[in-house]
């Protein structure tokens, strides 16, 4: 008998740092190597990446033509708020999801995958002898106390170009607040970190007196170098613990979830990644307040003890190398069934250029003069206005501070790109136009506009009718966004996520309220549009239902619903609502369908932290700056856990930048005019 003859196979895309994704290459590699056939690029037929980005490190003249696979090792929704993924998108010929929340989330916006799990090196994670030499050496080396209950963090909370900020991603700050809730507690513990990149954790923890201990040498500079982590001292920590914490926002995996229960160590973890496909119910929480809890009653009671055997047996069945030899088996059977009967399918991409790197600059065919110009092409209206409204005139300060020049409306050939919101401008007068010219379009899409109105299915269809005959590129303004617009058949060009940014010379948290335990709380709600879906009803439950005297509540705007107890405010210029803010404490929003609040981001800009209905693109902008409800019965209780950890709360607010937004734009505008 033959045996059938193996695809050869290029497997790449490594970031040469040790890390996560070179470690996924080498496992990867003895899983793929009784498979496939893996050679040099040369030879191949298949490029196989472990992410991406990997395409960068590859010259595009030698890729073309060969059938391209691509890791997600991240969120996808994530991915897609990162400019070069959006050109990644049409190249990759098969995407592989590493775990359940990637695939869903890609198939939610029409991209197939296949699943093959994450593994790790289980010969190398594993659980070791208490009275283990070298576990009772590094205890006495960093005189780790015996009395304690140990809580570890080994990821990196800052990036290499900024060692004072977090990287928000990962969650340091959540992690931060945690400890700080335990301390409150008075509990003992004590926090176990290592690995590089940790400077802005390590300084907010002595700030706030929390005790810990830094497994490594700590110098001003990064020192990616100096304390890059063996894995076989990973194994050590991890044996010392009690408890490993994952408090990411966002993750692919993380491995730690992996190699932390291959130790048979405790784990609990936001709901991010592979959390959720390994953990047991009671290891997840929703928001820090709840990971608190589960510590609180671990210290007590040992509760999470009967769920360790469960997880390390997980780990060892699912994630090793071995393990993941049937999934590759089954993703190269399809792909050699494909490449046999039709050949790559490869789209077609134009990168401007046959060679070199496919993310790296591209020629500029841009007229000489000093400015690039954009037209910004939406109705504008004097404020007080719609949330629409709001951003564009934010958008246009932003781009004009970036030195770009900014025009309104205008239809002309010294134009170098054109930014539509919507269908919210002239559509006639710019088709037009543009039955004779050839316009660089940015296509910036809200709604979909029948889900935020509950009528004009019609404007929805111009909108992807414009989007299909103009756009070079789509700003999709959330996830929720692109996941909605799927749901009803369109598919945006060259789709790349980017939320809204307000005003920060208005909208400030600098001479806010300060926090009052000892007088009555100060609650909240704006809105331009009376359409009952922008909250009234349940505003007006609210009003019937709170404690009066423990909460003041203030609505500004238009709502369809008539007030008895609620100061309702007529709409205000943006300048007066700021202050208006900044003179309460929480902000509530009831808006459903709502893609990317333009009133919810003024609030939380503005310092307040939020409660929120769990819908449209509000999760994605609150994250843990805030806690959300379902129904009306939840609304009173996530107001008093608001209320009495305020300071948490307010602590994690996050907001994009609008100089940050502007720039992506801009990014966006000039890659379609090259």
């Amino acid at each position: 008998m033959q045996t059938e003859k193996k695809i050869k196979v290029f497997l790449t895309g490594g970031d040469g740092l040790g890390w996560a994704i070179d470690e996924d290459i080498r496992l990867s590699a003895l899983a793929l190597e009784s498979v496939v056939d893996l050679v040099d690029l040369e030879e191949c037929e298949v490029v196989h990446m472990a992410w991406w980005e990997g395409l960068n490190l590859l010259p595009w003249d030698k890729v073309r033509g060969k059938w391209i696979v691509s890791h997600v090792p991240g969120e996808p929704f994530r991915y897609f708020s990162l400019m070069p993924h959006r050109h990644a998108v049409p190249v990759i010929s098969t995407w592989i999801s590493r775990n359940s929340q990637a695939k869903s989330q890609l198939e939610s916006v029409g991209i197939k995958s296949q699943f093959v799990p994450y593994a790790i090196d289980t010969t190398l994670f594993k659980p070791l002898l208490p009275d283990d030499p070298e576990l009772q050496k590094l205890r006495s080396d960093y005189r780790i106390p015996a009395n304690a209950y140990l809580i570890g963090s080994f990821q990196r909370d800052t990036e290499g170009h900024d060692l004072s900020a977090p990287k928000l991603v990962k969650g340091p700050d959540i992690f931060l607040e945690i400890l700080t809730q335990l301390k409150r507690r008075r509990l003992n513990f004590h926090a176990i970190l290592a690995g590089p990149r940790r400077h802005w954790l390590l300084s907010q923890l002595r700030e706030r007196e929390i005790p810990f201990t830094y497994v490594g040498q700590e110098i001003g500079i990064d020192d990616l170098k100096v304390n890059a982590l063996s894995r076989e001292t990973l194994n050590l920590l991890y044996n010392m613990l009690d408890l490993y914490v994952v408090s990411s926002r966002s993750e692919g995996g993380p491995h730690a979830i992996l190699e932390a229960g291959a130790s048979m160590r405790k784990v609990i973890s936001s709901r991010v990644g592979l959390a959720t496909d390994t953990l047991e119910p009671e290891c997840l929480f929703d928001d820090p307040l709840e990971a608190v809890d589960i510590i609180d009653s671990d210290i007590s009671r040992n509760a999470l003890a009967p769920l360790v055997m469960g997880l390390h047996e997980r780990v060892i069945e699912k994630h090793s190398p071995t393990s993941l030899m049937p999934f590759f088996r089954s993703v190269y059977f399809q792909i050699s069934n494909t490449l046999r009967n039709q050949g790559p399918q490869i789209k077609p991409v134009d990168l401007g250029r046959e060679s070199g790197k496919f993310f790296g600059s591209r020629p500029t065919n841009l007229k000489s003069r000093s400015k690039f110009t954009i037209c910004l092409w939406h109705s504008f209206f004097k404020p007080p206005y719609g949330g629409g409204n709001q951003f564009m005139m934010a958008l246009k300060k932003g781009l004009l501070k970036l030195g770009v020049e900014v025009r309104e409306n205008e239809l002309d050939e010294s134009i170098d790109a054109y930014i539509l919101n919507s269908i919210h401008f002239d559509v006639e007068r710019f088709l037009e136009f543009g039955r004779n010219h050839r316009l660089n379009v940015v296509h910036r899409i809200d709604g979909p506009i029948h889900l935020i109105r509950g009528y004009d299915r019609e404007k929805d269809d111009l909108c992807f009718e414009l989007n299909q005959r103009f756009a070079s590129a789509t700003v999709l303004q959330s996830a929720w966004t692109y996941q909605r617009i799927a749901d009803m058949g369109y598919n945006p060009v060259s789709p790349v996520i980017i939320h809204n940014a307000v005003d920060s010379d208005i909208f400030h948290p600098k001479g806010g309220i300060q926090f009052n335990r000892n007088r009555r709380v100060r609650l909240i709600s704006t809105s331009w549009s009376d359409n009952p879906r922008k909250g009234g009803p349940i505003y007006r439950w609210i009003e019937k239902n709170l404690d009066w005297g423990s909460y003041d509540y203030t609505f500004v705007g238009n709502v369809s619903e008539r007030f008895e107890r609620i100061n309702h405010v007529p709409p205000v210029a943006s300048e007066e609502l700021a202050d208006m803010l900044r003179d309460h404490d929480i902000y509530i929003t009831g808006s459903k369908n709502d893609p990317c609040s333009n009133a919810l981001i003024e609030a939380l800009s503005c310092g307040l932290p939020a409660i929120y209905y769990k819908d449209g693109g509000h999760p994605e902008l609150v994250s843990a700056g805030g806690l959300p409800f379902r129904t009306e019965e939840e609304i009173l209780e996530q107001l008093d856990r608001l209320t009495d950890n305020y300071e948490l709360f307010q602590n994690l607010i996050t907001v994009s930048k609008l100089e940050d937004v502007a720039k992506k734009y801009l990014r966006i505008a000039r890659e379609i005019a090259s």
